[in-house]
């Protein structure tokens, strides 16, 4: 008759491949503390074949300098980018690390991107005040739904695109309201005297991320391009 297998619950089964893959314990240590900690009593040797089966390996030890925090916390608030984004961007930059360690370090320093389902009200009577105050205190009404997400962001309240404009909707129906409408409005015809009357000037600019900037000119009347710029940009990602 096989022996009966030893049940490990989801989040037991998480704790042992974060303590064997990134805290580095060794299949004896594991052992003993799921004989106190948890009371589950197993061998290394059955410990073992469940983290192969699990697909658990050991990940490079990585060292969380002053700079690359310092980096990561530019990245994540200022520049509002993905864990992707700035796994890519830090190894562009030198500082080599994996994207689960990336997502390891956010952890780290408390930056959880969902909500526990038990704490899901609170969290959402939160937002709400956190809306009223914003917008109470600062110019809000004209952002759009990129830099209202970019400015809650980088003012480090971690919230979904989807639930901000959801919050913001009750907050502020009216604004909303008016920005619809603006972006439905159609664009006029003008009539220029001559040519040099008005000249249009106009910047691409999402280059700007990856250091490039392209800006251009035309004359209103004759459609020429009057100047165009490609070049370096001055802003530090």
């Amino acid at each position: 008759m096989p022996r009966p297998t030893i049940a490990i619950p989801p989040e037991i089964e998480q704790w042992i491949n974060d303590q064997y893959c990134y805290e580095h314990k060794t299949a004896e240590e594991l052992v003993q503390a799921l004989a106190n900690e948890h009371d589950i009593e197993m061998t290394s040797r059955t410990l073992g074949r469940r983290l192969q089966e699990w697909g658990c390996k050991k990940q490079t030890r990585v060292n969380y300098t002053f700079e690359l925090v310092s980096r990561f916390l530019i990245l994540f608030y200022q520049i509002v980018l993905d864990d992707k984004t700035i796994t890519y961007i830090l190894n562009v930059e030198g500082m080599s690390i994996s994207y689960s360690n990336v997502a390891r370090l956010r952890q780290k320093l408390g930056i959880r991107r969902r909500v526990r389902a038990g704490d899901y009200d609170i969290a959402w009577e939160e937002l709400i005040a956190i809306v009223e105050r914003e917008f109470h205190e600062g110019m809000l009404r004209n952002y759009g739904r990129n830099f209202l997400y970019a400015h809650f962001r980088r003012s480090q309240y971690l919230v979904s695109r989807y639930r901000l404009w959801e919050a913001v909707g009750i907050v502020d129906p009216e604004g909303i309201a008016l920005r619809t409408g603006d972006a439905n409005r159609k664009r006029g015809s003008y009539e220029v005297p001559g040519p040099n009357w008005i000249w249009s000037l106009d910047g691409y600019c999402k280059l700007e991320l990856v250091g490039i900037q392209i800006y251009a000119a035309i004359d209103a009347f004759s459609r020429m391009v009057l100047w165009i710029y490609v070049g370096i940009s001055g802003r530090i990602i």
